[in-house]
Parts: structure tokens; C-alpha cells; sequence
């Protein structure tokens, strides 16, 4: 017969109990703790900067995370898996069929995991086929290109099967936190997918520049068109006699770096190498200037130097087609996707990216154009423009979850 002590106590107005299930207090088993009133979440992503944002977001609704984090970042966050059964690092992203079945068979009468209401997938996005058998709440919020550890024909064409099953489910919610990947689920998928962008506030660090720092540009993964873009740049500020000075982020900051020292910068200069990027949330949410090639621009470069080099997962393993391994089901006006040999596609895909979709981004059409804007542009006008949309997205974004949990409950 298994003993059982109770302990009740008082945890900022919500009473917890705590259930020690097993024949001796001496074991190692951790105590169960419930939480009254609650909704709980469950999450064991592969990175850590979007659940953290959305912890951070949700700080002020009556919610309680479950975190059993996957990333080998883990640690930054305190969030790392201790007890995850089943999965683990490298199963994780593309758990099998049979070990998605012994997961349901583990969970389904676990003390802990009954108590979730919700199931919150970001990375990635089909970790979320691992908790259908569950009957809950599910909430996909796309974070890269969703296919991510799908890639073959026939996983990839399962997964929208069962993305179309959960969306099908009005209390389940399929989301990307940019447009890109919102718009991405779409063409394949034919589910309307909202957005439910990043917000990044927890930096809680804001801009305020400093005389004597250059301006930084952004990690590029073309080390050679970075090495010619810093020269061209440098270049044409020399040949305008101005005292501005750039330096690689990388190479300024040799190592890690704080969200206060990058706010001491008066801007960032960025030749992208994906379409979305946690670190521009959080440098956007610091109200500090951004500037990027216009859509022309960096469509030319990325034709050319393949530039937006994780645009694709073709793109990162170097194997670029001229099409996806599944059809869209939208419009054929609408061109693929995953096409990196049509610059037509290139271009109409990148206008989806964050940089062109937010308000007060400065874009340059050249290098030239570029260094102009550096030394005519007032930062000071732009960062109070974008601190205002802040404020007002805030808002919206925080509006928008109340009314998603509220649908829920």
C-alpha cells in the first residue's frame, strides 16, 4: 500500500499541493506540485529564446509552464530537461511512430502531465504530432520553416495531415511568429495561419547610444561577401569624409555580449542570413535603429551570393532545388517556396521577412546608399517611432493571447 503525506501551503494566493507518491520519503522522486486555478503548459522545444519570450509575455495571466527544454542552450534559461521520459536530444526532433506511441503510453496516466491543459510547440513545429493522442489544447507558433525534422515526401505530407487535424480543432491555434512562416504553413497546407510575432521585451533594455561606438553589423554567414561588404562600406564613408565607424558585431564583441552594451550602439546594419531572427525582435523591442537592404537589393544579393543562406533547409545543407519535395495547394500564380534558382520566387517569398513588414526600417539600395543614410539619418526620431509602435503592439499582442486563453478555458 503506498503512504502518502499531504503538505498544503500558500503561494502568491494560489494554494498548492504538494503529494509525495511513493513508499519513502527517502526516495529521490520529486513532489508533485498542483496548481489550483492554473492553466499549465507543457513545452519541450529545441530553443529557448521563443518559449522564454512567451513566458515573459504571459507573466501577468494566471498560467504555470511545465518546461523540459531540449536546446543545448538549455542552461541560459534554467529550463533544461531533467525527468523528460522517452525523448531526449537526439530523438527529439523527429521522434519515431513507435516512440511516439510509447510517449502516449508513459504520459497518459502521469501525475504531472495530467494537470496540462496546453501544449505549446515552436521549435519545432512538429513535435506537436507527439501530443495529439492527448486530447488537449494545441498551440503551433512556427518559428522557422515547419517541415523542420519532416523532410522526406511522405513525413512532410503526413505532418500536414495532422496539421490539418489540430486546425481543425477551433480551441487549437497554428501560428507563425512572423509572416514568413505564417504564409509558408499556408501554401502548403491550405490552413489559415495567424500571426503571433515575438515580442522580446524581456531585455528591458533600451536605446541609448553612446559618442564613441561604431555602428554594428549583424552576423552574415557568407564570410566573403561579409569581409567585401565591410570594405565597401568602409570605403564609401572614407570617400564622403566622415568619422563614422562600423565593425563586425562578431569581432567587436569577441565572445558573449550584453542587451545594455548593444544598446550603447547607434544602430545595426544587417545583410540578413534568415527571414526571421530572435535577436532582430529584441533589438527592435530596444527601439534601436535597424538598417537593411531594400526587397531589390537583397534579392540581387542573395540571387547572386546566396546571401539569405536559411531562407531554406536546402540552403543551409547546400543543396539548392529549383523546387519542394511536396506541391503547394495554393495558386499556381503563387511560386514555390523553396525555389533558389528563380529570382522572381526569391523576391516575392523575402517580402514576407520581419525587416518588411515592420515600420521605421531604413533601407539602402547600395553601399553608397548605405553610408549616406548613416550619416544623414536621425536615429533619435526613429528610436521614438519605433518605442510608440512598441507600446501599441504590446498591447494588440497582449489583447490577442487574452482572447486565445479565454477561448481555451
Amino acid at each position: 500500500m503506498v503512504n502518502k503525506v499531504v503538505f498544503t501551503v500558500f503561494f502568491f494566493g494560489n494554494l498548492l499541493l504538494i503529494l509525495y507518491l511513493s513508499n519513502s520519503l527517502k526516495q529521490s522522486q520529486r513532489p508533485l506540485i498542483i496548481f489550483y486555478n492554473k492553466t499549465v503548459i507543457w513545452t519541450n522545444d529545441f530553443h529557448i529564446s521563443p518559449i522564454y519570450d512567451i513566458k515573459d509575455q504571459f507573466s501577468t495571466f494566471n498560467v504555470h509552464f511545465i518546461e523540459k527544454s531540449l536546446s543545448s542552450a538549455c542552461k541560459h534559461t534554467d529550463s533544461c530537461a531533467k525527468d523528460l521520459k522517452v525523448l531526449n536530444r537526439r530523438n527529439g526532433i523527429a521522434p519515431s511512430l513507435n516512440e511516439r506511441k510509447q510517449f502516449y503510453e508513459v504520459y497518459k496516466n502521469d501525475s504531472e502531465m495530467n494537470q496540462v491543459k496546453i501544449f505549446m510547440c515552436f521549435h519545432s513545429t512538429a513535435m506537436c504530432e507527439l501530443f495529439m493522442p492527448f486530447n488537449r489544447t494545441i498551440i503551433i507558433i512556427s518559428s522557422t520553416r515547419y517541415e523542420l525534422g519532416r523532410h522526406g515526401k511522405e513525413d512532410w505530407q503526413n505532418l500536414n495531415k495532422n496539421l490539418q487535424i489540430i486546425a481543425s480543432n477551433p480551441k487549437n491555434v497554428i501560428a507563425g511568429n512572423n509572416l514568413y512562416d505564417a504564409e509558408y504553413i499556408r501554401y502548403f497546407t491550405g490552413i489559415k495561419t495567424i500571426v503571433l510575432p515575438s515580442l522580446c521585451a524581456y531585455t528591458k533594455v533600451f536605446y541609448s547610444p553612446k559618442l564613441e561606438k561604431p555602428f554594428l553589423i549583424a552576423q552574415m554567414h557568407n564570410k566573403s561577401f561579409s569581409i567585401q561588404f565591410k570594405k565597401n562600406l568602409t570605403n564609401s564613408l572614407e570617400g564622403l569624409q566622415s568619422s563614422i565607424k562600423v565593425a563586425h558585431l562578431r569581432e567587436h564583441y569577441n565572445g558573449r555580449y550584453a542587451y545594455y552594451e548593444l544598446s550603447q550602439h547607434p544602430g545595426m546594419i544587417y545583410v540578413p542570413y534568415q527571414v526571421s531572427l530572435m535577436s532582430l525582435f529584441e533589438q527592435y523591442r530596444m527601439n534601436m535603429p535597424l538598417f537593411f537592404p531594400s526587397l531589390d537589393l537583397l534579392t540581387e544579393w542573395h540571387f547572386k551570393y546566396r546571401v539569405v543562406g536559411e531562407r531554406t533547409w536546402d540552403g543551409i545543407s547546400g543543396n539548392l532545388k529549383n523546387s519542394s519535395v511536396i506541391s503547394g495547394v495554393l495558386s499556381s500564380d503563387i511560386p514555390d517556396p523553396n525555389n533558389e534558382f528563380d529570382i522572381n520566387a526569391i523576391r516575392y517569398w523575402l517580402k514576407f521577412s520581419d525587416f518588411y513588414q515592420w515600420p521605421h526600417i531604413t533601407y539602402f539600395d547600395s553601399t553608397e546608399d548605405l553610408a549616406q543614410k548613416l550619416i544623414n539619418t536621425n536615429l533619435d526620431e526613429i528610436s521614438t517611432k519605433m518605442k510608440i509602435y512598441n507600446q501599441n503592439l504590446t498591447e494588440t499582442l497582449h489583447e490577442k493571447w487574452r482572447r486565445i486563453l479565454k477561448n481555451i478555458q
